[in-house]
């Protein structure tokens, strides 16, 4: 049996921390992308459709995959946002399927992603095609039920509070709206093969399948729900499951 883990806050330092890794680990890897010319050579290659539009990924196609295609959006919607968005975001690719007639970035580091060179979100940015928001999801500065989609998709772990991320998240959905959340999961073994490395550096919280349904089930009509094996999911070394949960609120 999978062991619960409440590790689901940390200090305010402890959170900064992890946002400085976070920071440092984007900008370098922007910084590698655009040397020795290959912006130049990718903007080119792009125009003459022999490479996609915008540069970088997150494993953001493989969330898209294990989440059906994000086939259950419907056409249109009002209202989105993306929180915990990152530099590529998840929400590119979910354009395809749904039209987005206003869009919320947020991140706490989305200013400095936007000048990140041939990603949608500094295309966004200078299109004045979306709202740039940067305060944390803890401090969410929008209406009760102001989208008809908010997405958060392996972002609670960089987090300072997870139950106040699922709060806020909750309550800027409105009644029918759709949320999307996907979070790599963790159990005790995880987290003994974490300690000391790197990577817990940036990633501070840790939350098992049991602490979302608490946090989900209740609140959302389930549109699909599933929990992926280690195997099945994109870091075995570390993760025990992999969640994926699309719900409507409920009225």
């Amino acid at each position: 049996m999978t062991k619960k883990n409440t590790n689901d806050a940390v200090s305010q330092e402890r959170w900064q921390e992890a946002q400085k890794w976070e920071l440092n680990h984007w900008v370098q890897a922007q910084a590698a992308r655009s040397r020795f010319g290959k912006n130049y050579i990718w903007k080119i290659a792009s125009s003459l459709g022999l490479l996609p539009r915008y540069r970088g990924e997150d494993w953001n196609a493989w969330w898209r995959e294990k989440f059906d295609g994000y086939r259950f959006l419907p056409p249109k919607v009002s209202n989105a946002i993306e929180v915990g968005c990152g530099p590529y975001t998840n929400v590119r690719l979910m354009m395809e399927q749904c039209q987005m007639d206003h869009l919320v970035l947020s991140d706490p580091l989305i200013r400095t992603y936007a000048k990140f060179k041939l990603t949608f979100v500094n295309d966004m940015y200078r299109k004045v095609a979306c709202i740039l928001d940067d305060h944390p999801i803890e401090e969410l500065p929008f209406a009760d039920g102001n989208f008809d989609l908010a997405v958060m998709i392996n972002v609670l772990d960089h987090v300072r509070d997870a139950q106040e991320c699922m709060r806020q998240l909750t309550r800027v959905t409105k009644p029918g709206g759709i949320v999307i959340v996907g979070q790599d999961l963790s159990n005790e073994e995880d987290l003994a093969a974490m300690a000391g490395t790197e990577g817990e550096t940036g990633h501070p919280i840790k939350l098992d399948a049991d602490w979302f349904n608490q946090h989900l089930t209740g609140a959302f009509e389930p549109i699909l729900h599933k929990v992926l094996s280690r195997e099945e999911g994109r870091a075995a070394a570390h993760h025990y499951g992999t969640l994926l949960f699309a719900g409507r609120r409920r009225g």
